[in-house]
């Protein structure tokens, strides 16, 4: 592990730079946080994939489709071209 702060090679169980003294383990535990973090995020993602929510908007749409062609139709037998 490198020191952000010097940029001296250390241990990597160390929790002190062994050149300026700047502490080390704040790095290995912000590291875990993003680590478990991208981890939550990505398990959130694939179970949103497969939720309803995606049923919806597919029959959404359809019913959007439908109402349109029903306008259409009206609306050409209201004025007949």
């Amino acid at each position: 592990m490198f020191c952000r702060k010097c940029g001296e090679e250390n241990p990597d169980n160390a929790v002190f730079c062994r050149n300026c003294g700047e502490r080390l383990i704040e790095e290995k535990v912000k590291k875990a946080e993003v680590i478990e973090n991208t981890v939550n995020t990505h398990e959130q993602r694939t179970s949103t994939e497969t939720s309803p929510k995606k049923d919806n908007d597919w029959v959404s749409c359809c019913l959007c489709i439908v109402v349109v062609f029903i306008i259409f139709a009206i609306f050409g037998a209201i004025f007949r071209f």
